[in-house]
C-alpha cells in the first residue's frame, strides 16, 4: 500500500542554504527514497518557488505568510499567526494523511478541530521555541528587536500547551528529547538529529596548500553577528593567518568592526559552490555560538566537509559529537588550539578516523527508518 505525507515547511526549503531549511530539504529527500508520496506545502517570504523540489514530491503548494502589525497585535505568536492560512486547512481536509509540522511556526493547524481528527499530527521540534526567542531578547542591542523577542518569547511559552494534541514529537537533541518527554509524558517522542547533504563528493580538498580560518552563518542573525565579533575583535588579531567570515547578508557592524583587521575577509552571501570551496579548503574551521539552543546543523556540515574543527560547548550541547571536533571555549584557548592546527597537516586518514567517531544516529536512511516506524 502507498503511504503519503504532508509536509508543511516555514520557508521554501530550496536552495538548502541554511540551517532549518537544510534539516527539511534533506528529510523530504530520504522520505521520498523511503517511498513516501510527499504532499509539500511551504510559505514563502521572498525565496523563489523551486523546480527542484518537484523531483522529490508528488505535489507542492505555497502560501503567502501573513506579516505586518495585524499578524503582530495577537495572543497567537507572531511565527504561527503568520503561517495560519485557510487555504492550506482545506488542502489538509481533502485526505487524512499524516502531517508533519516543521517547527512551531507551522503548527497553527492544530487549532482545527476537524484536521486533529482525521490526521497523525506530528512536530518536528527546531528548539524550545521559548527560550530560543528569550536568548535572543538578552542578546539583542536593538530595543524594537528586544522588545519583539521577549514578546514572541512570552507568547510562544504560553501558546506551547497545545502540542498536547500531536501524536509523535521529532526533537532535534537529546537535552530537547527530556524536555518534551516531561512535559507530554503521554505522547511518543523521538530524537532524531538533523538530516544533511552526506554526500562523499563534499569531502575536503586534502590537496589543499590554503591555511585560512573559517567562520560562517547566516550573518544577520544576532547570535551569529555576535560570535563574528569576536573573532574579528578578540581571536583574529592574534594570530598570523588570514580569517574568512562568510554567510547571507552580513550585518553593517561585521564591516564596521574589521575594517582595521588586516587579515580578516567578510564574503557576502557566496554562491553554493562558492560555500562548498569555503568549507572543503579551509585549514580551520570555528563554529561557536553564546546559545545552548536551536539547530546547529553547520556542526553536521562541518564535519563531512571540513578539516579541522573548533566548537564550543555551547555548540555541541546535546550533538553527540564532542569526540569529532577540538573543543575550546574562552577566546585564549581558541586562540592556541587555532595556531596548533594550522601547523598540522589535516590528512585522509584523520577524516576517516572522525568519520567513524559520528554516531549512526545521524545518518539520514536510518533515521527515516525510525520515523516510518511511528508513523505508519
Amino acid at each position: 500500500m502507498s503511504r503519503h505525507l504532508h509536509i508543511i515547511s516555514f520557508d521554501i526549503p530550496y536552495p538548502a542554504d541554511y540551517g532549518g531549511v537544510i534539516d527539511v530539504f534533506y528529510k523530504l529527500k530520504a522520505f521520498h527514497k523511503a517511498g513516501v508520496n510527499v504532499h509539500l506545502h511551504c510559505f514563502e517570504y521572498g525565496r523563489e518557488h523551486s523546480d527542484e523540489l518537484n523531483k522529490y514530491c508528488s505535489e507542492v503548494h505555497y502560501y503567502k505568510r501573513n506579516t505586518g502589525i495585524k499578524a503582530n497585535i495577537s495572543s497567537v505568536p507572531y511565527i504561527i499567526k503568520s503561517r495560519i492560512s485557510k487555504e492550506l486547512e482545506h488542502h489538509l481536509m481533502n485526505d487524512n494523511y499524516p502531517i508533519l509540522c516543521e517547527g512551531m511556526h507551522t503548527c497553527g493547524i492544530i487549532n482545527n478541530n476537524g484536521i486533529r481528527k482525521n490526521h497523525k499530527l506530528i512536530y518536528r521540534a527546531a528548539n524550545i521555541e521559548h527560550d530560543y526567542y528569550r536568548a535572543l531578547h538578552k542578546s539583542e542591542n536593538n530595543s524594537l528587536k528586544k522588545a519583539y523577542y521577549l514578546a514572541e518569547s512570552i507568547k510562544l511559552k504560553k501558546w506551547e500547551p497545545k502540542l498536547k494534541n500531536v501524536d509523535l514529537i521529532l526533537t532535534i537533541s537529546a537535552n530537547d528529547k527530556g524536555y518534551y518527554q516531561a512535559l507530554y509524558p503521554n505522547i511518543k517522542t523521538i530524537n532524531t538529529f538533523p538530516f544533511f547533504n552526506n554526500s562523499n563528493a563534499l569531502q575536503p580538498n586534502f590537496d589543499s596548500k590554503d591555511n585560512y580560518v573559517l567562520f560562517h552563518a547566516k550573518l544577520s542573525v544576532r547570535e551569529n553577528i555576535d560570535a563574528a565579533l569576536r573573532i574579528i575583535k578578540d581571536i583574529a588579531p592574534n594570530i598570523d593567518s588570514e580569517f574568512k567570515i562568510a554567510g547571507m547578508n552580513p550585518d553593517s557592524s561585521l564591516y564596521e568592526a574589521s575594517k582595521d583587521v588586516n587579515n580578516v575577509d567578510i564574503v557576502d552571501s557566496p554562491s553554493d559552490k562558492k560555500m562548498q570551496d569555503l568549507l572543503n579548503n579551509a585549514k580551520v574551521n570555528i563554529l561557536i555560538t553564546e546559545q545552548a539552543t536551536g539547530l546547529k546543523l553547520k556542526l553536521i556540515n562541518s564535519l563531512y566537509q571540513s578539516k579541522y574543527i573548533i566548537a564550543n560547548n555551547a555548540m555541541l550541547s546535546g550533538s553527540g559529537l564532542n569526540d569529532c571536533v577540538e573543543i575550546a571555549n574562552s577566546s585564549n584557548e581558541i586562540i592556541s588550539k587555532t595556531k596548533y592546527l594550522l601547523k598540522k597537516d589535516f590528512s585522509e586518514n584523520d577524516f576517516i578516523e572522525r568519520l567513524t567517531k559520528i554516531p549512526m544516529e545521524y545518518n539520514n536512511e536510518n533515521q527515516i527508518e525510525t520515523i516510518l516506524k511511528y508513523i505508519y
